[in-house]
């Protein structure tokens, strides 16, 4: 029985295939994915308060917990406070967590763990009389809420919205200004994705119907901006921020400028020149041309370089304007949050980068299949 050689073929495609697919899911998909999970992780508070947790999982978030709570927080802190410089360190990263939460409980924690061991009371009225912000039902219920393993405190606080007690949702310190800067950042991305679709069009034509060592030149200084880096472009862009977001804003949009201008090339040149000029020279006007014949003919280009630019942006913009505002370098502050220790923050910026960029694939990728008949 003799054997199939396209099936051969596709089968040794595959094999040979099968280490870079590993490697792209070793190298891009898994880092992304843990981000993705440290969004909505809770690794801060159940280290150092886990017996206090384990009591608040029995509470009903009615009232005040009963004094079994009260007495097992006391224990965890005086075992913190015993454990020297790790349990220290144990209760800043629980205290930072909860703060983000309720503010409040930044300085009860380490406050009641001092006041607490002066006290010669009981262990729960020791808690209450060390700090009173133990008095509060809310303040409770935010400790509760870090007791799982999951929750979605993160992906809330980046849109500025944080959880009640009762279940229900409220304004977080800064919820107004991180919706706001979320809003900005969203469109500006928009609007420079806009401003790269009018601009990157002559420079796309101009490359399409160059001659073929010309073309290769065009797109080679095309690629400039991408070759210097992020890192480079951000240098350069800083004295443009000095002069005005409007400066900052065109900078970075022409920094974008390839991504949408070699996408729309490609399409052009390899739909060629003949039908537009068949169009031109029966008649058709210069607009019905570019609209009835051009366009369609770069839908695919069109809607890789949208794709392509919309999500660069996003990052330029909208993490620039969450966390560092007047700086254009959304790599450099997602490092930082996570050199910080500010995983859960690193990760909801993440989500807020993704969401935005999956809607726009799942719109624009339609465009680009080929009409049928």
């Amino acid at each position: 029985m003799r054997s199939n050689p396209l099936r051969l073929g596709a089968v040794t495609a595959a094999l040979l295939a099968t280490p870079l697919m590993l490697l792209v899911l070793a190298g891009a998909v898994a880092p992304v994915g843990q981000l993705l999970w440290r969004s909505v992780a809770e690794t801060e508070v159940a280290p150092a308060l886990p017996r206090t947790l384990r009591v608040l999982r029995q509470w009903d978030g009615q009232g005040l917990p009963d004094d079994m709570a009260f007495e097992t927080l006391a224990a965890d802190l005086a075992a913190l406070r015993a454990a020297g410089p790790a349990g220290a360190d144990a209760m800043d990263r629980a205290a930072r967590r909860l703060a983000a939460d309720r503010p409040a409980l930044g300085e009860a924690l380490p406050a009641t763990a001092e006041g607490a061991a002066g006290t010669r009371t009981t262990r729960a009225t020791a808690v209450l009389v060390a700090d009173p912000a133990w008095g509060e039902a809310e303040n409770w219920a935010a400790l509760r809420r870090a007791a799982g393993s999951a929750s979605s405190f993160h992906l809330l606080a980046a849109i500025g919205l944080r959880q009640t007690a009762k279940g229900g949702f409220e304004d977080s310190t800064q919820g107004p200004h991180a919706r706001a800067a979320l809003s900005r950042g969203l469109g500006m991305a928009v609007l420079a994705t806009f401003a790269c679709l009018i601009l990157a069009w002559p420079l796309a034509r101009w490359i399409a119907e160059a001659s073929p060592r010309r073309a290769t030149l065009l797109s080679a200084m095309a690629l400039l901006p991408l070759l210097a880096g992020e890192a480079a472009r951000a240098v350069g862009w800083s004295p443009l921020l000095e002069v005005g977001p409007l400066a900052a804003f065109l900078a970075a949009a022409l920094g974008l400028l390839p991504l949408m201008a070699l996408p729309v090339a490609l399409s052009l040149r390899h739909a060629g020149p003949r039908l537009p000029r068949a169009a031109a020279a029966l008649g058709l006007p210069p607009w019905q041309v570019f609209r009835r014949i051009r366009l369609p003919l770069a839908r695919r280009g069109l809607a890789a370089g949208c794709i392509l630019v919309f999500t660069q942006a996003l990052g330029t913009f909208v993490a620039a304007e969450l966390l560092a505002p007047g700086s254009p370098l959304a790599a450099g502050i997602l490092a930082a949050a996570a050199r910080a220790g500010e995983w859960g923050a690193a990760g909801a910026l993440a989500v807020c980068l993704l969401l935005p960029a999956l809607v726009a694939a799942a719109l624009l990728l339609p465009l680009a299949r080929q009409r049928t008949a």
